[in-house]
């Protein structure tokens, strides 16, 4: 059976990853920063929509104070009117409709009749025009209120118009702090860029594979002691690969793959300390003398019963997979110190 060899000292410097943890920090910093603009923007247009309509409505308001008044003076004026000719002739008066004097009334009065008439008359349509533009600005009230509401319901789509225009972003990074997240966020994107063209183009080797996809899923390196640690998955990259381990807080860690620690990983295991010497044993429950099985670590880590159930039943499918895999050597002297530890609780286990 191949126990891990060390790697040489004098290796190649490792290839440049980016830090994707802080990456993601300044991309949701600057999605947090736009997305407030976006919605201050939204807030000030429908504010403004609000304030516009307001405005209007003292106007006519006002208008409507005044149309009110020359209505109370034009039928006033009309009933005053109406009055004196209903005096003067009361048989051409019948409710609100007048009737014209006749020729020999209006001689007879020297013209007085036609002058009554044409003055109750004139301010019967001056009354009846009064009403009619309070009922415009009645309208006009009424049509403000569609209006608003239109033009709030059409406020999301124009702020998403605005806030997508290149006018509008130009104008917002301006803004200096603004500015400067975004100019990190276009290095990040760049960057990403031309890995996928070298990815494509076939140059990138596989340790630089290796590292960005444990930075990507920011897997670390095993440090002990350690406890709840379960054997999830192998992950490969090239020749080399590596077993990817978990804790019940959920953070992954790898460890360069050795077959002898094939027959573990069906368990839950603690590394403990005494002195400077570390142990390795069976995980147990919380609070409890019974060992913690890889179905109880899936519960602790899953959302829910059914959740759990289905990822116990794809690692049990994974923990009987016939491997090929070559022993790959530690790079430092914790995952030699935990390789050796697992290694020689496997061999316990199978005698």
């Amino acid at each position: 059976m191949t126990s891990p060899q060390a790697r040489p000292e004098s290796q190649p410097l490792a290839p440049a990853v980016p830090n994707f943890r802080e990456d993601e920090r300044i991309q949701a910093r600057y999605k947090s920063m736009l997305e407030r603009r976006i919605k201050s923007f939204f807030m000030e247009h429908e504010s403004s929509i609000r304030r516009n309509a307001s405005a209007k409505r003292d106007e006519m308001r006002e208008e409507s104070d005044a149309a009110q008044a020359e209505w109370e003076r034009c039928n006033e004026v009309a009933e005053t009117t109406r009055e004196a000719y209903r005096k003067a002739y009361p048989h051409h008066v019948k409710k609100l409709r007048l009737d014209e004097p006749s020729v020999v009334e209006n001689v007879k009065s020297l013209g007085v009749a036609k002058k009554l008439y044409l003055a109750a008359q004139e301010a019967w349509r001056a009354a009846e025009n009064a009403t009619s533009n309070i009922r415009r600005l009645e309208h006009n009230d009424t049509q403000l209120d569609v209006e608003l509401q239109k033009a709030l319901e059409r406020a999301p789509i124009v702020s998403k118009e605005v806030t997508e225009s290149e006018k509008w972003l130009a104008e917002i990074h301006q803004d200096e702090e603004l500015g400067s997240v975004k100019a990190k966020v276009d290095e990040i994107l760049a960057e990403r860029q031309n890995y996928a063209a070298r990815l494509a183009a076939g140059n990138v080797s596989n340790e630089e594979l290796r590292l960005r996809a444990f930075g990507e899923q920011d897997i670390k390196h095993l440090q002990l002691p350690i406890s709840g640690i379960m054997f999830q998955r192998i992950e490969q990259y090239g020749t080399d690969a590596y077993f990817i381990l978990r804790d019940t807080r959920k953070q992954l860690y790898a460890l360069p793959y050795d077959r002898r620690l094939e027959p573990l990983l069906g368990g839950v295991y603690d590394f403990t300390r005494t002195g400077k010497e570390f142990e390795l044993r069976r995980a147990l429950k919380p609070n409890s003398p019974l060992q913690m099985t890889v179905l109880d670590h899936f519960k602790q880590c899953s959302d829910n019963e059914e959740a759990a159930q289905e990822a116990y039943r794809l690692h049990q499918e994974f923990v009987r997979e016939k491997r090929t895999f070559e022993t790959v050597g530690t790079f430092d002297e914790m995952e030699g110190t935990a390789t050796e530890l697992f290694a020689k609780f496997a061999a316990e286990k199978t005698q």
